[in-house]
């Protein structure tokens, strides 16, 4: 009898096991049927040398969502120039193309011509919000076979969209996978909780799939209108004499204005203390009701986009007021660092030697990822400023290429450093330099840099302007001395 019990019982292991293995087999045949591999070449700018265009292999993953296209980030897709698909993890290459794309929201939208491509192709189905935290795992092709990592959620946090300060909430989770950030799966169970746009340090950052089942859900009614933000700058209140200063009644909350902004309703020392019903405390949070404390900034895509209206609950003059705010759209063209279109080319201009370019985003992050703390103190404290009527924008000397017209001046100071004046001209873009330099002072150039630059100037002679000209783009191989638009 214990024979006959034990039989059975070692029957029903295996059987669940062999029901389980079959489970497990699906759920993967699955992601095997939904996941492709991107293989991009794009025309990769050095915008330190903006002349240097080199050819680049970006690879990365995709996945497919109804009528048969694949989303990915934008991540890598800047200047391409073909994009291949394979599906199955290994065999024929078939050719893509980019059907929509937003850089701000990092993600894209990609088609292929191809009947045949889609047979046995399959949607992913993505994970409501308050299904992200459990359970996670990084799916992607790896070697001809689907790779699994496990991975733990962290938090949710409200992350820049792409250079700017565009917001988008993001899921922070922790994983072992090695090279991550290349729009992976991150899944739980047979749901898509997003794509892996980033991995430092073991903390992968994440598209949550509400962000992305929003984005497409408005671009296939055609209305998709881009991010919006907040436009203003606040600081927190947790000084109760902020609050005890401007007679804010009851338990101090809410954030206090300190810069407006250009066309905003808020005005200077208004203290927010709801955004759409939601009560600001006084760090500038807000108790999300699917990712838990978060900063206020999400608000302004809480499902929301430009030109919506968010409604606000002020103290000013000593009264609650209620206020619309309509979102802006984060173009931030208004920046003092210009922010371009992700397909635009450098921009340029060579004078004897001295390479001048935008103090731009991609200028910028060409110091990489923590271009935060890499790049030069003095480049990115401009990134926080606005733009004024007298100056727009900023041009930087980037490098100096060696010629004895330019000796005294190839120092690693004269470097990185922003242009002022030239010939006693305000210089606010490469078009006003370029003009600047048409009108030598007494036979001279004389460029003026900007006050605390560790060079004040630099002074050439006009007179050889051409010739060094001509020698330094022989012996460097510039195809053109500038590239102005």
């Amino acid at each position: 009898m214990k024979i006959i019990k034990s039989l059975l019982t070692a029957f029903a292991i295996a059987f669940t096991n062999q029901v389980s293995g079959q489970q497990t087999d699906k759920i993967e045949t699955d992601w095997q049927n939904s996941i492709v591999l991107l293989d991009i070449t794009r025309k990769n700018h050095n915008f330190r040398i903006p002349w240097d265009k080199r050819a680049q292999s970006v690879s990365k993953f995709g996945v497919v969502i109804k009528d048969k296209e694949l989303i990915t980030t934008a991540t890598g897709l800047a200047n391409h120039t073909l994009i291949r698909i394979q599906k199955g993890g290994r065999g024929k290459w078939t050719n893509g193309k980019v059907n929509w794309i937003d850089y701000q929201a990092n993600l894209a939208v990609l088609g292929v011509e191809s009947d045949d491509f889609w047979k046995d192709l399959k949607p992913v189905k993505f994970a409501e919000s308050k299904k992200l935290k459990k359970n996670l795992q990084v799916i992607r092709w790896r070697g001809g076979n689907i790779e699994k990592r496990a991975a733990e959620f962290s938090r949710f946090t409200v992350a820049d969209a792409n250079f700017n300060q565009a917001p988008r909430i993001e899921l922070k989770a922790s994983s072992e996978i090695e090279g991550a950030g290349q729009a992976e799966l991150m899944v739980s169970g047979d749901k898509v909780i997003g794509l892996v746009a980033s991995k430092i340090s073991g903390t992968c950052s994440v598209i949550p799939a509400p962000f992305i089942t929003d984005v497409i859900r408005l671009r296939e009614s055609n209305n998709y209108n881009g991010l919006g933000y907040f436009d203003f700058i606040w600081q927190p209140a947790s000084n109760p004499a902020v609050t005890d200063y401007f007679k804010l009644e009851g338990e101090p909350r809410g954030v206090l204005v300190i810069k407006p902004g250009e066309k905003s309703p808020l005005k200077l020392h208004d203290i927010i203390l709801e955004v759409d019903g939601f009560p600001i405390d006084i760090q500038g949070d807000y108790l999300d009701p699917d990712f838990g404390h978060v900063i206020m900034e999400y608000l302004a895509c809480r499902h929301k986009w430009a030109g919506d209206i968010v409604n606000f609950k002020i103290w000013r003059d000593g009264k609650i007021k209620e206020i619309e705010f309509k979102l802006p759209k984060a173009d931030f063209s208004d920046n003092l660092v210009t922010d371009r279109p992700n397909d635009v080319e450098p921009t340029y201009l060579i004078v004897g030697g001295l390479v001048f370019v935008p103090l731009s985003a991609e200028f910028l992050s060409s110091w990489g990822g923590d271009w935060q703390r890499s790049a030069p103190f003095r480049l990115v404290f401009y990134n926080n400023q606005k733009a004024n009527k007298d100056q727009k924008s900023l041009v930087v000397l980037s490098l100096v290429l060696p010629d004895f017209y330019n000796i005294g001046y190839q120092q690693r100071s004269s470097q990185n450093i922003v242009i002022e004046k030239a010939n006693g001209k305000l210089i606010a873009s490469l078009d006003d330099l370029a003009q600047a330099i048409k009108s030598p002072k007494d036979g001279f150039h004389i460029f003026e840099f900007k006050k605390g630059s560790t060079l004040k100037k630099i002074i050439l002679n006009a007179e050889k302007l051409d010739e060094a000209n001509q020698r330094i783009t022989k012996r460097y191989g510039i195809p053109k001395l500038q590239k102005l638009k």
